[in-house]
């Protein structure tokens, strides 16, 4: 598969980063030689230096014969104008980075089409929707869901007084049948347990269940589920304004910004939440913003250090949800270390959307989620495949991989030991480190 990506900034180079691990043949192009030596130097793809609407630079990084383009630069409007000449001479899908809310429209998606654009993505619209699904899910540090919501694989920090902490996971019998560990998270490494496995109290538990289990989850994993209504946000940008949207009819908001203009422009977009001007890491600011009495507190400012910091102060404070973007990686173990309720980072948001572009374009075996330290892969049993009638619990698997699900027919359920695969499964992989070929040389 050839795929095209316009722009290395931080979004094109992540992608660019990630999709190159994938083993496809990786164009990226940009104005900046610098940023092309740096990912030449580290990454298994080719760069081509040069203005992306200019016909023989694109010609050049084989958007006439790629199957994906995606257009990253900040700017809308030149991503359009390179999606709309790749399509032209021949790319199979076009994807635009955009920064307004109109281009995600239904209204919209006819005229956005004819110009060449089959999808958009807005970065902070995705950060949004995560937050949401955040204060939803409010015992859960991450909720992901695969097959029209009939799995879910969802991130819970494990109580001290959990009825699962200090067990075996071979002594989970009748649970097996509830959910399915796929992966640990314990100091800041990602495990991928076996039946000898200790659970620990405050191991991050990646769990495969499905919708109607998931109350049950909670209860095993120490968790109340609890409703949420006062939000105080730190940041008064994009996402900022995108989740106050997004959540006024569920939420009580209230946004804390340091930037005068900012928390002006704010009230000028919307009256669905109180604004607040003053510095998000001052009490005083935080009281007034009413953070005794909040239920989640949510880090947004451009620091990711700082973002870190005030929701550690609103822990201390009492607040019992929080959440936190972290756009450098580096600092994603940090913030879990910390005990922050949900991290997010953008640029994983935007990887995980292309990846499931990637699998409805015909890719079975993309991979559909990005974790720290690991992956979920989507991947198909094919005929010749040597899983294709075997028994879960008498194969030999490598240590570094585990099914968290499948989807057979449309249906999902887990996969026990008493599993049987049949030709034409879909299968949910959780691995890490090199174990992503390995799984492909699995299912191949």
């Amino acid at each position: 598969m050839i795929i095209t990506i316009i722009g290395a900034g931080t979004l094109g180079s992540h992608l660019a980063k990630y999709l190159s691990e994938e083993h496809m043949d990786i164009y990226i192009v940009d104005k900046d030689v610098s940023k092309l030596s740096l990912l030449d130097s580290e990454h298994n793809l080719m760069t081509v230096a040069g203005d992306a609407i200019d016909l023989a630079v694109l010609r050049q990084a084989k958007a006439a014969s790629c199957d994906l383009l995606i257009a990253a630069t900040e700017v809308a409007e030149r991503n359009f104008v390179a999606c709309g000449l790749a399509k032209s001479i021949g790319a199979k899908m076009t994807v635009a980075r955009v920064d307004r809310i109109d281009y995600l429209d239904p209204d919209n998606r006819e005229v956005i089409k004819r110009m060449g654009v089959d999808n958009v993505i807005y970065p902070e619209y995705l950060l949004s929707q995560g937050i949401i699904e955040s204060l939803r899910h409010s015992w859960a540090c991450n909720w992901y869901e695969f097959n029209r919501g009939e799995m879910v694989l969802l991130g819970v920090r494990l109580a001290q007084d959990a009825p699962l902490a200090g067990k075996y996971l071979r002594e989970l019998k009748g649970e097996t049948r509830i959910f399915h560990v796929a992966a640990i998270r314990r100091d800041q490494t990602t495990l991928i347990p076996k039946g000898n496995q200790l659970l620990l109290p405050d191991d991050i538990l990646y769990v495969a269940t499905t919708p109607s289990k998931v109350g049950e989850v909670a209860r095993l994993t120490g968790k109340t589920p609890r409703s949420i209504e006062r939000v105080v946000i730190a940041g008064g940008g994009k996402t900022a304004n995108l989740t106050v949207r997004l959540g006024a009819k569920d939420f009580r908001f209230t946004v804390i910004d340091g930037n005068l203009e900012v928390c002006q422009y704010m009230i000028s977009q919307t009256h669905l939440c109180d604004v607040i001007h003053g510095e998000p890491t001052e009490f005083e600011t935080l009281a007034e913003a009413g953070i005794e009495q909040a239920d989640a507190f949510v880090a947004l400012t451009n620091n990711a250090s700082e973002n870190v910091l005030t929701c550690l102060l609103a822990s201390e404070i009492g607040v019992k949800k929080t959440i936190a973007e972290v756009e450098k990686m580096q600092f994603i173990n940090m913030a879990e270390s910390f005990y922050i309720e949900t991290i997010l980072n953008k640029q994983m948001l935007v990887a995980n959307t292309v990846f499931q572009l990637l699998i409805d374009a015909g890719a079975a075996s993309s991979k559909c989620l990005a974790l720290p330290d690991a992956e979920v892969v989507q991947l198909q049993i094919r005929d010749n495949s040597r899983l294709n009638g075997a028994l879960v619990k008498n194969l030999n698997l490598p240590e570094e991989l585990t099914f968290a699900g499948m989807i057979r027919a449309g249906k999902s359920m887990l996969v026990t030991g008493e599993t049987r695969f049949a030709s034409g499964d879909i299968v949910l992989v959780l691995c890490f480190g090199g174990a992503l070929q390995k799984a492909k040389k699995l299912f191949n």
